[in-house]
């Protein structure tokens, strides 16, 4: 009869063995699907990332030419009004000999 029982016991523990590497094989496999989708997301968002990047770059790059194109304006801007205060000296200098010669 012990050995009966023996062998009962041997049995039951290996079906309770196969049951636990049965579940520990699932939760492994799990953990291995779940890092493989962790690693695909991780790619996409430093690729998204990398975009980003890009495009703030070019944006900024694009705010400093804005920048430089909006100084150059100020610029001709006040070389334009300088010429125009210019030419009006000249004319006014100019009909005033014209005014002094008749």
């Amino acid at each position: 009869m012990k050995k009966n029982r023996d062998n009962d016991q041997l049995s039951l523990a290996g079906t309770e063995e196969g049951e636990i590497l049965g579940r520990l094989n699932d939760r492994v496999e799990k953990a291995i699907a779940t890092i493989q989708e962790l690693r695909r997301e991780r790619d996409t968002l430093r690729r998204q990332l990398e975009d980003a990047t890009a495009r703030i770059q070019e944006q900024g790059d694009a705010a400093d030419r804005a920048s430089t194109l909006e100084e150059d304006n100020e610029r001709f801007k006040r070389e334009r009004s300088e010429i125009r205060d210019r030419i009006e000296s000249i004319l006014g200098n100019l009909e005033a000999l014209e005014e002094g010669g008749e």
